[in-house]
């Protein structure tokens, strides 16, 4: 059995190099080579020569298949690409509502591309055939804006936006292809109306991985807290729906195997077959076989396998972090769990020993070293995974899988089964789903408690913890090595110094004046940063209440866990969408606001968000400073009735002074100079991201900055424009992006 583990290992080895290091010809040069060289190990003995032979052979295979499904399947499809081209394609999915209309999933040629429609959702359903014209992208291997490959690991080779009309034409019956498709919707359907709406998004991703339900902030403090991977099904939905079909038909195995088998299948396919649910659903299956086929399974050649599957069916999968997650999760508890297991029941069995009632205390203690040792050796092998793609070590998840784990099992059994009961009278499955809309109440509560425990994660923006990171694993690496020499407690210990010094050297640098431009994107954030005191100028960006989570995670990590000043120059959503989250992550002491824009949905939502929180607020009606030795905050207020009118702040530390004017056009840059004194400063923030109606030729030489910083990202707008950086050239000040340069700090 372990044969086929390294064939399929090194299969998919090959096909990760071919599709991030290699050039279709250099593939087939090398392909051609291994498999020239696994033919002519045949002719040699030995244990050594086999599996050489055997990773050989798998390698050339995996390269090989890899560019034949590249050249069969995506290079056809990129004949598409084009401005303006025609299309006709079959939807494959429910329409996601949009600002502009809706998206979805269509099946082109044997492929898949992502359209972007300007019709309304309730317009478009499953397997509706559509007619249209559209600006088509490869997406293949990454575009220069997305750089990556998450679309085509999705199986996703081409991404639309239509021109003009779309002639929509519904078929008279769905295809049998697409009616696992058509169950999701009607079980996601079914859950809307069974769960109460605070608990539907929850009860919506634990059943079908649809996580648009669940807000922002509730999916960061699952990510904080280390368990959501509940709401991404995975292996153990699949182990759970497993685990209640074989109880249903205890007694009668082959029969319980087969319908066991059917409903796995049956549910990859309803969620799309993604990486993580086709992984569970083969190694389930093969679990379930081995004793029919008199064969013993091996956990690695069944993952092994499972992985062969999927890359055989799309090798760019492997670029899917979900799958990587799934599988790196299952690695680290075949290797690692067991070891953990055993050495808790050797220092907890030691204690219990002293006690009354062990019996029943050893069975507990087991079943908790389980649960532990399972999360410890998934999250070995899964945290550098999370780590480079979202930036996140949970320290509390061994705790919070140990509470939660449990009631979520509990939860998603009981939620199926009211769903099902639901389709035969929906009385009885809303009352089913009232009662667990509870424990799924208790269970978001208690995620965002442990989020809300200082340090129960750290963040890699912080280089230090990128370093401790890697010192963590060089430690357990020779902890391995010298177990037997070497006691857990020093391990333990050497990590928690580490651990607690990473913490420390991120909270040292606080110099007496730091200004960071934050990278949000199209938008603005900045932040000023003494020993003292901290204050915010705008909270924004094209990320939503990303923008927030990135300035709470800067500010946490370096043990900044309250803003004294939150001003916003005005409340446009690239100045002001991150400022709820924030408020609600880190404590904000004052917020500081422009009077205008009355019935503004986000001034509205902020006050109330300020009310709630009761942060004093204070509204620039006239000039205003704030003081703090050695540094002075000046905020002027906006004009009345006039376009992109915003409060300006000038900070200065000494003599060393930074400008911001929020997104104020050239005249009112010109009538601020005309009511108000500036000196020369040394920093100035381009004024609406680098338009070329600010940043005006007249405060250019008024100020006369040194250096000019320009917030922004990727936009359609042409910022910054040529005119600005024409203008700021002319005065030889030095530029800096934050689209270009990133995160932009300035330090006294």
């Amino acid at each position: 059995m372990r044969k086929l583990a390294i064939f399929c290992a090194a299969f998919a080895a090959a096909a990760a190099i071919y599709i991030w290091l290699l050039s279709p010809l250099l593939a087939l040069v090398i392909g051609a080579v291994l498999l020239l060289s696994g033919g002519v190990l045949f002719f040699f003995s030995g244990k050594g020569v086999k599996v050489c032979r055997i990773a050989a052979l798998g390698a050339a295979l995996g390269l090989l298949w890899t560019w034949a499904y590249e050249y069969q399947n995506i290079r056809p499809l990129r004949s598409y690409v084009g401005e303006l081209t025609a299309l006709s394609c079959t939807v494959i999915s429910e329409p996601e509502p949009t600002d502009y209309g809706c998206r979805v999933t269509a099946k082109l040629d044997g492929g898949r591309i992502l359209l972007y429609l300007d019709v309304a959702p309730e317009e478009i359903s499953l397997g509706d055939r559509l007619e249209l014209k559209a600006e088509v992208l490869d997406v293949s291997r990454g575009t220069s804006e997305e750089g990556n490959l998450y679309y085509q690991s999705r199986d996703i080779s081409l991404m639309g936006s239509q021109v003009g009309r779309v002639k929509i034409q519904r078929p008279e019956k769905l295809p049998l292809s697409l009616w696992p498709a058509y169950a999701a919707t009607l079980l996601q359907q079914k859950i809307r109306d069974v769960f109460p709406e605070d608990a539907e998004g929850f009860a919506l991703a634990l059943l079908t991985g649809e996580r648009s339900g669940l807000s922002y902030g509730q999916k960061n403090d699952l990510s904080i807290s280390g368990i959501s991977h509940v709401v991404a099904v995975s292996g153990m939905h699949v182990s759970l729906l497993m685990s209640l079909v074989l109880f249903l038909f205890r007694g009668r195995k082959r029969i319980a195997a087969g319908f066991c088998l059917a409903v796995m299948l049956f549910f990859a396919a309803m969620l799309g077959f993604t990486p993580s649910v086709t992984r569970a659903v083969l190694m389930n299956s093969l679990l379930l076989l081995a004793p029919l086929l008199k064969r013993e399974n091996d956990s690695f050649t069944s993952l092994s396998f499972a992985l062969w599957v999927i890359l055989l069916q799309n090798p760019w999968a492997i670029a899917n972090v979900s799958l990587q997650l799934s599988f790196g999760a299952m690695v680290g508890i075949f290797l690692f769990a067991p070891y953990f297991q055993q050495g808790f029941l050797r220092l907890l069995r030691a204690e219990a020993a002293k006690k009354k009632q062990r019996r029943l205390l050893l069975r507990l203690i087991y079943t908790a070293a389980s649960a532990l040792s399972t999360t410890l050796g998934a999250t070995v092998a899964t945290a550098p995974f999370v780590a480079y793609h979202f930036g996140t070590i949970s320290l509390i998840s061994p705790v919070s899988n140990l509470l939660l784990l449990w009631l979520v099992s509990l939860v998603f059994t009981l939620s199926f089964l009211a769903c099902m009961a639901a389709f035969l009278y929906q009385p009885l499955g809303a009352a089913a789903g009232w009662l667990l809309a509870w424990p799924i109440r208790l269970i978001l509560r208690a995620a965002g408690l442990f989020a809300d425990v200082p340090y129960s994660a750290v963040y890699t923006n912080s280089p230090y913890v990128i370093i401790w990171l890697v010192f963590a694993y060089v430690l357990f690496g020779v902890f391995l090595l010298l177990r037997r020499q070497c006691h857990k407690s020093v391990f333990l210990g050497c990590l928690g110094v580490g651990l607690m010094l990473c913490l420390g050297l991120s909270t040292v640098d606080r110099s007496a004046f730091r200004f960071t431009a934050m990278d949000v994107g199209q938008g603005q954030c900045t932040v000023f940063q003494s020993r003292d005191v901290t204050l915010v100028v705008d909270c924004g960006g094209d990320m939503e209440e990303e923008g927030g989570e990135l300035l709470a995670r800067k500010l946490l990590m370096e043990g900044d866990g309250q803003v004294d000043f939150l001003v916003l120059t005005h409340y446009d959503a690239d100045h002001s969408c991150g400022v709820l989250h924030l408020m609600e992550r880190v404590e904000v002491s004052c917020l500081i606001l422009p009077d205008t824009d009355l019935e503004s949905p986000e001034r509205q939502a902020i006050l109330r968000q300020a009310s709630r929180q009761g942060t004093r607020l204070l509204f620039v009606r006239e000039p205003m400073t704030i003081s703090f030795d050695p540094v002075t905050i000046r905020l002027y207020p906006p004009e009345e009735d006039v376009k992109n009118a915003s409060v300006s702040a000038l900070m200065s530390y000494g003599e060393y002074d930074i400008l911001i004017t929020g997104d104020m056009d050239a005249d009112s840059e010109r009538r601020l100079l005309q009511r108000y004194s500036f000196p020369d400063i040394e920093v100035l923030i381009a004024g609406h991201h680098g338009s070329k109606y600010s940043t005006s030729s007249e405060l250019l030489e008024a100020t006369s900055p040194e250096t000019v910083l320009i917030c922004v990202g990727r936009n359609s707008y042409g910022h910054p424009t040529q005119e600005v950086l024409d203008r700021i050239a002319a005065i030889g000040a030095t530029v800096y992006r934050t689209d270009l340069h990133g995160e932009i700090t300035i330090t006294r």
